[in-house]
């Protein structure tokens, strides 16, 4: 079945929000239940993060959405791999924004759809 590119951005976006959340408050528990993110990836990530930012002091953000069009990001921000074939595997690439903005940097999920629900898993981050 073919979903359309629409709900899939923004069926994303809105997961990409609760695991951004998640990752931010440390609630190791919903990451690796919900997002596939053990404790060991976790501590991966932040340290990756906490080199880039030269801190461990940020918040992560999601890309911002336009205002015209909320299910659509600008170009670049929000990549999706396959949203316009008839598939129930994604693969996204989404950039990153912190407290000062756009950032070099993105994190890389699979998003699957079964039975009528999606499901991220978190892959990598990099930049």
């Amino acid at each position: 079945m073919k979903l359309k590119k629409e709900k899939i951005y923004e069926t994303a976006y809105n997961i990409i929000e609760n695991f951004i959340d998640a990752f931010n408050k440390k609630k190791y528990t919903k990451l690796e239940a919900e997002f596939g993110m053990t404790p060991a990836i976790y501590n991966e990530a932040r340290e990756y993060l906490d080199d880039y930012f030269d801190t461990d002091q940020y918040l992560l953000k999601p890309p911002p959405k336009k205002t015209t069009s909320p299910h659509l990001l600008e170009p670049n921000l929000l990549d999706i791999y396959g949203a316009d074939e008839e598939t129930d595997c994604w693969r996204i690439n989404c950039r990153l924004f912190s407290e000062q903005g756009e950032e070099e940097i993105s994190a890389n999920f699979d998003l699957f759809y079964s039975k009528g629900e999606f499901k991220l898993k978190y892959l990598y981050t990099a930049s």
